[in-house]
């Protein structure tokens, strides 16, 4: 019985696969001959069936007959053979040395004929019959390259290749559900409250124990967008599409992250810097709420850094009004952390850190130049 089964992978293989092209013309997928694997390596992660075999082109002819997922293949020993719903140009990352395995690539391609036969027809390559989409996602099937058999329109709340995924609802749930770390980077998060997606940045690796979510950047050149934008206020920004130079969250999706962070922290710079401690505040989110501080107030931090004057575990003089932006003034000397005060501009209404900016000095790092940019992020433990 299974030499009958191989018997017919075997013509299937070796008969070209018809398929009508979306473009007026026939094309044809031909399997090619295995290429030379490469040893000790495999592709971790993507292996989506498995088979006992006889021998490697055994493997080859069965992912041949996946032809709507099987992207490459890999054997572990001599008999173990694994289909894969990507290679490794599609996921470099994953390629990895595996002691006893040998990753193959599928070749796959389209070959134009020369006739007409086709002309006029709807693609159809019957990758959508079983409908391969997860969670209501609905299948497109796809004619124009060879690996790409089928997209899927993933419903709200899902993603994957496959809409088999939750959208990730929060910086930190989508580092705790990551198969493998994430790099910090901007992403795509889901709002429920709105039933919405949004981008921000999420910082995952700049402080141990720490994820950060990005709620508002913006640079000196462009202060005058936000100088008067309190936090108290529904103020969105870029935040389909974001711009490190002019972007904010909305109020709602402010109040959604507050509910489960631990910290706020305002940095300067830090999509060119990254983290840098100078010119840097950190504090509990239950000591500065910036979501509802809206006077001048003397505010617990854990740690405050103006122009490389710091201090720890003291109090900071930190304003927010109906048209202020938050920030702290440290030309005056109102709370525990004085030492700023030093070297401040005290012309105007005093220098202004970390926002606002009605007096700023060019020796902070956020108001170094006009593409010099300030960040405020609610951080999670």
């Amino acid at each position: 019985m299974r030499l009958i089964q191989l018997l017919f992978v075997y013509i299937l293989h070796n008969s070209k696969t018809t398929q009508a092209n979306c473009q007026a013309r026939c094309e044809e997928t031909n399997g090619r001959a295995i290429d030379t694997p490469l040893t000790n390596r495999a592709l971790v992660g993507h292996s989506f069936k498995n088979f006992t075999v006889n021998k490697p082109y055994d493997c080859h002819l069965l992912c041949f007959v996946e032809k709507c997922r099987c992207q490459a293949y890999q054997m572990k020993g001599k008999h173990s053979c694994e289909l894969l719903d990507e290679d490794r140009s599609a996921a470099p990352d994953d390629l990895k040395e595996e002691k006893g395995y040998e990753y193959y690539e599928m070749d796959r391609e389209y070959e134009k004929t020369t006739h007409n036969a086709c002309a006029n027809q709807p693609c159809r390559n019957k990758c959508c019959e079983d409908n391969p989409c997860f969670n209501g996602g609905t299948c497109t099937e796809l004619c124009n390259h060879a690996k790409q058999k089928f997209n899927c329109t993933c419903a709200i709340g899902y993603v994957g290749k496959l809409c088999e995924k939750k959208s990730p609802t929060s910086c930190k749930q989508l580092q705790l559900e990551a198969e493998k770390p994430k790099n910090s980077t901007v992403y795509t998060l889901y709002d429920p409250a709105s039933k919405s997606f949004y981008q921000t940045f999420c910082d995952l690796t700049s402080e141990n124990g720490f994820v950060w979510t990005l709620l508002e950047s913006f640079s000196l050149a462009n202060n005058n967008h936000f100088k008067a934008q309190q936090f108290l206020k529904d103020y969105p920004v870029s935040q389909n599409s974001f711009k490190w130079n002019k972007f904010r969250l909305s109020l709602p999706i402010m109040n959604s992250t507050l509910s489960h962070s631990t910290h706020v922290r305002a940095t300067c710079n830090f999509n060119t810097d990254g983290l840098v401690t100078t010119d840097y505040l950190r504090a509990k989110a239950s000591d500065l709420n910036i979501l509802q501080l809206s006077s001048l107030s003397c505010v617990k931090m854990e740690y405050i850094n103006v122009r490389g004057y710091d201090c720890y575990d003291c109090t900071a003089l930190m304003f927010q009004g109906i048209n202020w932006h938050l920030h702290t003034d440290s030309s005056l000397k109102a709370c525990q952390f004085q030492s700023a005060s030093n070297g401040s501009v005290k012309s105007g209404d005093g220098e202004d850190n970390f926002g606002y900016y009605g007096t700023f000095n060019t020796l902070h790092r956020c108001t170094s130049g006009d593409n010099a940019t300030t960040q405020w992020w609610f951080g999670e433990q």
